[in-house]
């Protein structure tokens, strides 16, 4: 799921039952969740500040990120509550033929609640501690009134699924940044998410919003996260052999898909560099691109061979190590982890990779064939392209055309 792809599920409930999901207690624009007093400047402003501009500079998800999401674009959602039976604004008024608003977790959530459902069925949520494995922070709740255009009036029509997706992109980045005092890392493994009601909760009079923080796995589905995000590494944690997937259209990173299907590169490895460089909470500074490069640059190339099982059966995939890199403000946020992976450069973004690279690997719909050994110290520069985040390692082959 991209910050393109907002997936909307389907409102299940019978529409002969009574909704018990009602309004409940919406969280104030004056609340954690809203922007600072322009007027109170302080070092939270700064961080601030310096985080809209790396909003700008890097898409919001950058798989590692979005060095994926850092260096990958993940973006992920909005998501429709479609199996969350909320439907009005006041406990106890009716909207349409007798369907019943009542308060329940999702509507009476405000900023810093953390959610749980089962798996895919968002519709039932429940409040947790969250300390607790859960699939949704909330930052803020988003008010309509600062919706143009009176979009959330009472008889106004669904806004549908991209019109939500747009709504999430101008609200919800500055919510969670400013939830998070300014700590949030946009190539981490955190997204900005929005849940909205489905068609049918919206006909009955539902006009709840709610921005906050999911962790894609799988698909893009929320994975569980045990505890708040404030006080974890919002590195990308993904386990040796995890493979991203790829937007054919932009050939960019996307989301952990299968490696039987198309996917823009595959991770080999985690390495924690607080060892290096000081833990999150050591108050070291951050040690810039170049020195964190200088670190991996043995690391990675370790690691990929261990993982292929020595260097001549990663030579025989004629895939390139790569790694991500901690940006200063990711660095401010806490994140301390780099990602090593596998993968190729071509026309402008990545070659697709079908299979895993320890078996049966494609590339662009082909077999990689080994090219003849160089003399020593052969090396073809020829920069991945990437995010902002991630270093190109010095020996790299273009991807063959297919």
């Amino acid at each position: 799921m991209t910050s393109d792809d907002d997936t909307a599920l389907t409102d299940e409930q019978p529409d002969n039952q009574p909704d018990n999901q009602p309004d409940g207690d919406r969280t104030d624009p004056g609340d954690a969740g809203s922007a600072p007093d322009p007027d109170s400047p302080g070092p939270a402003d700064t961080r601030r500040a310096r985080w809209r501009t790396a909003l700008v500079t890097h898409p919001l998800r950058v798989v590692l990120v979005a060095g994926v999401a850092g260096s990958v674009a993940l973006a992920a959602t909005a998501f429709a509550t479609g199996l969350i039976d909320n439907s009005g604004q006041v406990g106890g008024t009716k909207i349409g033929v007798g369907d019943r608003i009542a308060e329940d977790a999702f509507t009476q959530s405000a900023a810093g609640d953390c959610l749980q459902w089962e798996d895919g069925k968002p519709g039932a949520p429940s409040k947790v501690e969250c300390s607790e494995p859960h699939r949704f922070e909330v930052a803020s709740a988003v008010d309509g009134r600062f919706v143009s255009g009176g979009e959330f009036a009472p008889t106004a029509p669904w806004p549908g699924p991209d019109r939500f997706g747009v709504i999430r992109s101008e609200q919800c980045p500055i919510l969670v940044t400013n939830y998070l005092d300014g700590r949030f890392d946009p190539q981490g493994r955190f997204v900005p998410s929005l849940v909205y009601p489905s068609e049918a909760q919206w006909q009955r009079g539902q006009r709840d919003l709610r921005c906050g923080l999911i962790q894609q796995g799988l698909g893009g589905s929320e994975m569980e996260i045990t505890g708040r995000v404030a006080d974890l590494d919002q590195s990308q944690e993904w386990a040796p052999g995890t493979c991203i997937g790829i937007n054919p259209q932009t050939r960019q990173p996307t989301y952990p898909v299968s490696c039987a299907e198309p996917h823009a590169f595959q991770t080999t490895g985690i390495i924690d560099m607080s060892a290096r460089f000081g833990a999150r909470t050591s108050g070291r500074p951050w040690p810039g691109a170049g020195a964190q490069n200088a670190f991996l640059t043995p690391i990675c190339p370790v690691q990929a061979h261990r993982f292929l099982g020595g260097k001549r059966e990663f030579e025989k995939t004629t895939l390139n190590i790569q790694w991500s890199t901690v940006s200063e403000i990711g660095w401010l946020a806490g994140s301390r982890k780099a990602v090593c992976y596998m993968g190729l450069p071509f026309k402008g973004g990545f070659a697709t990779l079908v299979g895993d690279a320890r078996s049966q690997l494609l590339i662009n719909g082909k077999i990689p064939t080994p090219a003849p050994a160089g003399p020593p110290g052969r090396a073809l520069p020829i920069p991945v392209p990437m995010p902002p985040g991630i270093a190109p390692n010095p020996a790299e082959e273009p991807a063959p055309v297919g």
